[in-house]
């Protein structure tokens, strides 16, 4: 009976030492161990999971709401509220003409100026340099005057201010003075650019 209360208790106290290596054995692997289960990245409170890409049609691959998509690199930006293509306006031109109705005291006189473009034109200014401070230029129709000199500039009137596509407008005056000799412009120049028929 000793021997097997002996045996007995030794039994016992093997099976005690067993489980106390394989515990310890599995707390080891659990800390050392990790998980096989996929953890998901924090979100804040009350905002959905991403839906997954796959299967997704590329059609309905961008969120309604999203910002657009950038313009390609290098390309300028359009201004806002801008036209994607817009007409740009031709630069006027203008033709002097003597009248053939003249004599000494003085000649008649046209400046027709004329819009090649396919856009309206709206203000313009011409000027015309006669050869003497003598000279003047009276009973302008068409056109406001004023005088710096033997220089005279032409402001439209509000119903010669706009020019139309492929369109005209004429300016009528008289040059008087001693108009026998040297009595052409020596110079006209509508905003920028010559006359034609001056020189």
């Amino acid at each position: 009976m000793k021997a097997l209360h002996r045996y007995g208790l030794s039994g016992r106290l093997l099976a005690a030492a067993a489980v106390t290596v394989l515990g310890t054995g599995a707390l080891v692997e659990a800390f050392l161990w990790p998980s096989s289960a996929p953890t998901s990245a924090a979100r804040p409170p009350g905002t959905a999971a991403a839906p997954s890409p796959a299967g997704r049609p590329d059609a309905v691959a961008q969120q309604i709401g999203s910002a657009p998509a950038p313009p390609p690199s290098g390309a300028p930006p359009r201004p806002a509220g801008s036209a994607q293509s817009r007409t740009a306006a031709v630069p006027l031109t203008a033709r002097f003409a003597r009248g053939s109705d003249g004599g000494l005291a003085g000649y008649p006189a046209t400046v027709t100026v004329a819009n090649q473009g396919a856009a309206t034109v709206s203000g313009w200014t011409v000027t015309l340099t006669l050869p003497r401070v003598t000279l003047g230029i009276s009973d302008v129709e068409g056109a406001t005057v004023t005088r710096d000199g033997a220089a005279w500039t032409f402001i439209p009137t509000a119903a010669t201010v706009k020019v139309g596509p492929a369109g005209s407008v004429t300016v009528s005056f008289r040059v008087s003075g001693a108009a026998l000799l040297d009595a052409d412009p020596t110079a006209c120049r509508i905003d920028a650019s010559p006359c034609q028929g001056v020189g």
